[in-house]
C-alpha cells in the first residue's frame, strides 16, 4: 500500500482534527464564557477545577494514543485483521482507566486546599472537578474511538462526532449552570455536568460506528477481540511514555496555576481567560500533531521511511500559516477576546492583567507548534521515551523552578515568561532528535514481529537513509 503524503493528503487529515479540536476547546471556552456571567469568583474557581482536573485526567489521556500509533502502523502494513484487536486493548485501558479516575475523585478536596486560593475558589473548583473524575469512562471511551479513527485516515468521523459533542455541551450547560427550563441550578458545577453527559453519549456513538458499522467490520473491530499480553505489553511501551509525559507537564502546569491562583482572584481569572484564548492556537498544533502521527505511523507500517521525514516538514509549513493568522488575532484584538469571557462591569479589572499575556503567548506560538509537531511525528514511530523525558527535564528542571522564583518575584508577568523558555527548550530538543534516525530505525522495526513481508526493502532504504544529509 502506498502512502500518500502530498499537501492536499495533509490538509484533508488534518482539517477535521482541527475541526475536531476547535470543539474540544469550544467546549472549555463555553464553559469558561458562561461560568463568567457569574463572576470573577466563580470564573476562577472553574478555572482551577478545569486545569487540576486534566491533570488528574492528563496520564489516561496520553495512555491511550498509544491506540493511534498501532491502528496507523497495521493499516500501513495491510494487516487490517490486527487493526481491530489493537482497538479492543485499547478498549480494555478505557474501563480500567475510568474505574481508577473513578476511586480517585473523593481525593480533590486535598488537591485544591494545597493551592492556598480562596475559600470560594476553592470549593467551586472541587465540585467541578469531583464531576468530571467521576464520569471520566465516557471521556476515555471517546478517546480510544477518536485514536482508532485517525490511526485509519477518517478523521472526517471524529470531526463529526465533536460538532455533535458540542452543541450538547453548549445546551446541557445552559440548563445546569443556570437552572433552565425546570433543571437544577448547580451553578459552576453544571458546567461539568453539562460536559460529562455530552461526552458520554457522543462515546457510546462513536463506539457504536466502530461495533455495527463497516469502519469496524472491515478490521476486524466489530467483535470482541482477546486480551494478548504481548500486544497490550508493546501498546503500554509506546504509550506509558506519552502518559507520564502528559501527566508531569499538566503537573508542572499545575503548580503555575496554584502559584498564580495566590496572586489573586483577578490574576487566575485573567489567566483563566487568556489560557482559553490561547488553547485556539494549541488546538491548531495538536491537530497537526495528531496529523503527523497518523501519517508517519502509515508510512513506516508500509516501509516508506524517506516519507515519513517529510511528513514532519510538510506538516510544520503548514503550520507556520496557521500561527500567523493566530498572532494576528491575539495582537490585534485582545479586549475583544477578553469580553467573551468576562463581565463588562469586571472587565476594567481583568484587562490590564491580560494584555501582556496575550504578548507572551504570541512569541511562545512558533515553538509550542514545533513541539507539539515534533512529539506527533515521533509518537507515530513509537519513539515516546525520549519525549517523555524531555518534558519532564524540562518542565521540573526548567519551568518550575523558575515560575516558583519569578511569580515571587516578578508577580503575574514574570510567572507567566516562563512559558517563553519553556517551549524554545523542548522544541530545540526534539528538533535534534527528529534531525537524526533513530526515532524512524525504532519506527521501521515496531512490527518487525508480525509484518510478513518488506523487511529486505526496509534495510536497502535504511542504508541510504543514514548514507545521506538529515533533513
Amino acid at each position: 500500500m502506498k502512502i500518500d503524503i502530498t499537501y492536499r493528503r495533509i490538509l484533508i487529515l488534518t482539517a477535521p482534527v482541527v475541526v475536531t479540536q476547535m470543539t474540544h476547546t469550544a467546549m472549555g471556552v463555553i464553559d469558561t464564557m458562561m461560568v463568567g456571567r457569574l463572576g470573577v469568583v466563580a470564573l476562577a474557581g472553574v478555572g482551577l477545577g478545569a486545569i487540576i482536573s486534566w491533570w488528574c485526567l492528563s496520564f489516561f489521556v496520553g495512555l491511550l494514543q498509544g491506540v493511534n500509533t498501532f491502528v496507523a502502523q497495521f493499516f500501513g502494513a495491510g494487516r487490517r485483521d490486527r487493526v481491530g484487536v489493537a482497538f479492543w486493548q485499547g478498549l480494555y485501558l478505557a474501563v480500567g482507566a475510568g474505574v481508577a479516575l473513578l476511586a480517585l475523585s473523593p481525593l480533590s478536596d486535598r488537591v485544591f486546599s494545597l493551592t492556598r486560593a480562596s475559600q470560594e475558589a476553592q470549593a467551586i473548583a472541587s465540585a467541578y472537578t469531583e464531576v468530571r473524575m467521576s464520569a471520566a469512562v465516557g471521556l476515555m471511551i471517546f478517546l480510544v474511538a477518536e485514536n482508532y479513527y485517525r490511526g485509519l485516515g477518517r478523521t472526517d468521523i471524529p470531526m463529526r462526532a465533536g460538532l455533535v459533542q458540542l452543541a450538547l455541551n453548549c445546551g446541557l450547560n445552559y440548563l445546569f449552570i443556570f437552572g433552565a427550563w425546570g433543571f437544577p441550578e448547580l451553578g459552576p458545577a453544571g458546567a461539568a455536568v453539562g460536559t460529562v453527559i455530552a461526552q458520554f453519549v457522543v462515546a457510546v456513538g462513536l463506539l457504536g460506528g466502530v461495533l455495527f458499522t463497516s469502519m469496524g467490520r472491515n478490521h476486524g473491530a466489530s467483535r470482541p477481540r482477546p486480551f494478548e499480553s504481548a500486544l497490550m505489553g508493546k501498546m503500554l511501551r509506546v504509550s506509558v511514555p506519552i502518559g507520564i509525559q502528559v501527566f508531569m507537564e499538566l503537573g508542572g502546569i499545575s503548580v503555575f496555576t496554584a502559584l498564580v491562583a495566590r496572586l489573586g482572584d483577578s490574576q487566575m481569572a485573567a489567566t483563566n481567560a487568556v489560557i482559553h484564548a490561547w488553547s485556539l492556537s494549541y488546538m491548531l498544533a495538536v491537530a497537526l500533531a495528531a496529523g503527523s502521527t497518523t501519517l508517519v505511523g502509515q508510512c513506516l507500517g508500509a516501509q516508506q521511511l524517506r516519507d515519513a521525514r517529510r511528513v514532519v516538514g510538510r506538516v510544520l509549513r503548514l503550520g507556520y500559516v496557521g500561527m500567523a493568522a493566530m498572532a494576528v488575532l491575539y495582537i490585534g484584538f485582545p479586549d475583544r477576546l477578553m469580553a467573551l469571557f468576562v463581565r463588562q462591569a469586571e472587565l476594567g479589572v481583568v484587562l490590564p492583567y491580560a494584555r501582556p499575556l496575550f504578548l507572551i503567548a504570541v512569541v511562545c506560538l512558533v515553538f509550542d507548534l514545533q513541539f507539539n509537531v515534533l512529539s506527533g511525528a515521533l509518537r507515530g514511530a513509537g519513539d515516546t521515551t525520549y519525549t517523555m523525558w524531555v518534558n519532564i527535564g524540562v518542565v521540573w528542571g526548567v519551568f518550575v523552578p523558575l515560575v516558583l522564583v519569578a511569580a515571587r518575584h516578578w508577580g503575574l508577568i514574570g510567572a507567566w515568561s516562563c512559558f517563553i523558555i519553556h517551549v524554545m527548550l523542548m522544541a530545540a530538543l526534539l528538533a535534534l532528535r527528529v534531525r537524526g534516525n533513530v526515532w524512524i530505525e525504532r519506527g521501521a522495526a515496531l512490527l518487525d514481529a508480525e509484518r510478513a513481508a518488506g523487511a529486505a526493502g526496509a534495510a536497502v532504504e535504511m542504508d541510504e537513509l543514514r548514507s545521506s544529509p538529515a533533513v
